[in-house]
């Protein structure tokens, strides 16, 4: 099963979040500010991380900087979302997408999709086949 990692101090969206994508197939770990968000991809290697790029303690890009840095994370495939804009350039950071705040679930859907796939079908679906 693919693993998000979904990264944002707003609880509400992030159980949302959480919500829509693992009732579309996908496994998902949580973070609600930068030092969890590397606490949390030092014990889950996820397929790919939606994050938020204003947070406290460490915000999004500096999260970024980290995993760009680190070899077994270099490449790892990051998608950000914010109601701005970067003010940095993604050739810099190299971030994948970025989603603007709000988006739509559907957006949300197809940003991860474009990224990684589609989510596994859930189980009574496989039962059934």
């Amino acid at each position: 099963m693919k693993t998000l990692l979904v990264v944002d101090d707003e609880f509400d969206l992030t159980n949302t979040i959480r919500a829509v994508l693992e009732s579309s197939g996908y496994r998902v770990e949580t973070a609600h500010d930068g030092r969890q968000a590397i606490e949390q991809l030092q014990q889950t290697k996820p397929d790919l991380v939606l994050m938020d790029v204003m947070m406290p303690v460490m915000d999004g890009l500096g999260v970024l900087r980290k995993i760009r840095n680190a070899p077994s994370m270099e490449n790892l495939p990051v998608i950000l979302m914010c109601v701005l804009a970067p003010s940095v350039s993604r050739e810099e950071f190299r971030w994948q997408m970025f989603l603007r705040k709000p988006f739509t679930l559907e957006n949300l859907l197809k940003a991860v999709e474009q990224q990684i796939g589609k989510g596994e079908p859930a189980r009574a679906e496989k039962v059934l086949r």
